[in-house]
């Protein structure tokens, strides 16, 4: 199997080292504008298997010709690009794995089964592992009628004044916090602001005490999961940090809007970005990733959690193992056929029945442990 990976960032670089290690692959290559972070990429993944190119993949005909001639494509790159990428791999006939989620990826399913193509969109950890065992608990579970997802990153040992370190770009975690959540709340789907409700949620020890808030997180649930009552995807902090972000956003340092600061117009989002970025990435890079998704019916309710840890041996940060991984272990599948079809199919509807089980078969091979209970 010959796979192409868009990205060697955070999660690209986790995918394209996963595939280049598992078996029944046969050749990665990696695209990315960055040719410092390729040539570290390819140092530390070594061997034969894994090689690079320079591409600039904003230029549609550079992204025509790289997406061309693999068994599946991977994608982990950065809001702004996403959709460019996308629509290259949909025209080229591609079968591909994206762990981004945007609305406008849904538009493309009539042009993707016009060409032949497959797209799986938001199939890293949330969107798409949380997704992935929710739905498989509500096809189980008679007259399920309420979903939660509860995810989140955290450092194992939060520093202040925020008591978070990036585990993917700043620009992918402020989206989260500046936009409207969507959520269902009586089968209706409505808005609500990220830090309007926060609650306490209790995990076993050493986690314990995290908050939640709601998110813009339910990516193709908002399409596929309408039945239910109640659905919603929370992000879990460490307690305190949402009420310091909803002070910046408030006091308007989240804004796109720009203002005039010495001669110059400047958008506080884009000044946000800068300084928020430079100091969430200080501190140790040890963290932790918390997931717990719920289902309900009137007589039964099932819960899967997850706690995982960074990867010492291998310096793999836990956010990459599960974003990472899901991804990789999803494209695989795709390669070999074992999830077949044409247009933009969503990750809960291409990984069902026992590819569910064996997407956490891998995941735990891996070292990334999910359990459930009733």
């Amino acid at each position: 199997m010959k796979v192409g990976v868009l990205g060697s960032g955070l999660m690209g670089s986790v995918i394209s080292w996963d595939l280049a290690r598992s078996k029944g692959i046969d050749e990665v290559v990696v695209a990315d504008i960055d040719p410092e972070r390729l040539s570290s990429l390819r140092r530390r993944a070594g061997g034969r298997k894994l090689s690079v190119e320079v591409v600039d993949l904003r230029d549609p005909a550079k992204t025509a010709r790289f997406v061309k001639g693999f068994d599946v494509l991977a994608s982990a790159l950065p809001h702004g690009v996403v959709n460019l990428v996308d629509v290259a791999a949909v025209k080229a006939g591609s079968k591909m794995v994206d762990i981004a989620f945007e609305d406008a990826q849904m538009g493309l399913d009539v042009e993707a089964k016009k060409r032949g193509s497959l797209l799986i969109p938001g199939c890293g950890l949330a969107p798409g592992l949380g997704g992935i065992l929710l739905a498989h608990a509500v096809r189980n579970l008679a007259g399920a009628y309420e979903g939660h997802i509860l995810v989140g990153g955290i450092p194992e040992h939060p520093v202040g004044p925020f008591d978070y370190r990036l585990v993917f770009s700043i620009v992918g975690l402020l989206r989260e916090y500046i936009e409207e959540a969507r959520v269902f709340r009586g089968g209706k789907l409505v808005r609500v602001m990220p830090f309007s409700e926060v609650e306490k949620v209790q995990f076993p020890e050493p986690v314990g005490t995290l908050e939640a808030f709601c998110t813009d997180g339910l990516a193709s649930l908002v399409y596929t999961m309408k039945s239910l009552k109640v659905l919603d995807e929370k992000t879990l902090r460490w307690p305190g940090h949402a009420q310091k972000m909803n002070v910046l956003m408030e006091s308007g340092f989240f804004s796109r809007e720009k203002v005039r600061v010495a001669g110059a117009e400047v958008s506080p989002l884009e000044v946000s970005y800068a300084v928020l970025g430079r100091k969430l990435s200080e501190g140790d890079p040890h963290d932790i990733t918390v997931m717990r998704v719920v289902a309900k019916s009137r007589r039964q309710e099932v819960v899967y959690d997850m706690v995982d840890r960074y990867d010492d041996d291998n310096a793999v940060t836990s956010m990459g193992k599960t974003t990472g991984y899901t991804a990789s272990i999803v494209a695989q599948m795709l390669g070999s056929g074992e999830i077949s079809g044409k247009g933009v199919i969503p990750p809960e509807t291409a990984v069902h029945g026992m590819l569910v089980e064996r997407l956490q078969a891998e995941l735990g091979r891996r070292g990334v442990k999910i359990s459930v209970r009733e």
